[in-house]
């Protein structure tokens, strides 16, 4: 039997009963990285989740997941066996998907237990939208293709009112938000960082900002990133639109703008002479 667990972005109290009863019967673990996972048993034996005993545990990552299970055989999964990522869901920019597609190929059971993954949760930390999101791993390492990327899905997602959920290094948190406001200046961003975590940090803003925001933080941690192209511009235009209906100075008009948009109060006020937001 095959089990496929998920473990904790960081906090342990989020393990759930039915990962820990499957750990207490596996006899092998199959682990993204081993030294990660010896540690994460080892915390839950100390706090007396799990009871000790003699497990077998083998890396199986990206890199040698096609030659581990060329050299096994369907037996091997008559034990029971679990996979777990490092931190998160198996599968989703974690190992895994070649487990399963071998499981299904040889009739082998297995199952997936059910967890929150780090892009549902910014997801909902973000607020942007109820309609749905495109989650696209990592974005790409080179500038010019991560624009190309993230102008692919400007194009897609304002037109289909969903949102974009990317995750992010610490090592390129900064240059993605800069392309992504060349991109589209205009954008609403909500970062997050070591979810669940003691040092857990957020942002939710234009682009803009949160390029000040990220000048003044520590980027240590791994970060999600949520964007909203067109969904969340369609949202405030509404509330331009009803705040420059309001019987209040224009003054008045162009601060309370400033807020929902980004922009200064100054390009807000010339806008709603220049333009009358029609």
């Amino acid at each position: 039997m095959l089990y496929l667990l998920p473990s904790p972005l960081g906090n342990l109290s989020d393990t759930t009963f039915r990962v820990l009863e499957v750990l207490q019967k596996s006899t092998i673990l199959l682990c993204e990285d081993t030294r990660i996972t010896h540690k994460l048993i080892s915390l839950f034996e100390q706090r007396g989740w799990l009871k000790p005993f003699e497990r077998e545990y083998i890396s199986l990552h990206s890199h040698n997941q096609d030659a581990f299970l060329d050299s096994i055989t369907p037996d091997f999964f008559q034990n029971e066996v679990a996979f777990l990522s490092d931190a998160g869901m198996p599968c989703i920019s974690d190992p895994g998907s070649a487990l399963v597609r071998y499981a299904l190929q040889h009739q082998i059971e297995y199952e997936v237990l059910p967890a929150g993954s780090a892009s549902a949760l910014a997801y909902s930390y973000s607020g942007f939208s109820d309609d749905g999101f495109v989650f696209d791993g990592f974005l790409p390492h080179k500038s010019r293709e991560r624009k190309e990327r993230l102008a692919f899905w400007k194009r897609v997602l304002a037109e289909a009112k969903r949102v974009l959920v990317v995750f992010e290094s610490p090592h390129r948190i900064v240059e993605s938000v800069e392309d992504l406001q060349e991109v589209d200046s205009t954008c609403n961003v909500f970062l997050i960082k070591e979810m669940t975590k003691m040092h857990q940090k957020s942002f939710r803003g234009c682009v803009a900002k949160a390029l000040e925001w990220l000048a003044e933080s520590n980027l240590s941690g791994e970060w999600c990133m949520v964007v909203a192209f067109g969904t969340y511009q369609i949202e405030n235009r509404l509330g331009c639109v009803e705040i420059a209906g309001l019987d209040i100075p224009p003054k008045i008009k162009a601060k309370l703008l400033a807020k929902i948009t980004g922009k200064t109060p100054k390009e807000c006020y010339a806008q709603y002479f220049d333009e009358k937001l029609q």
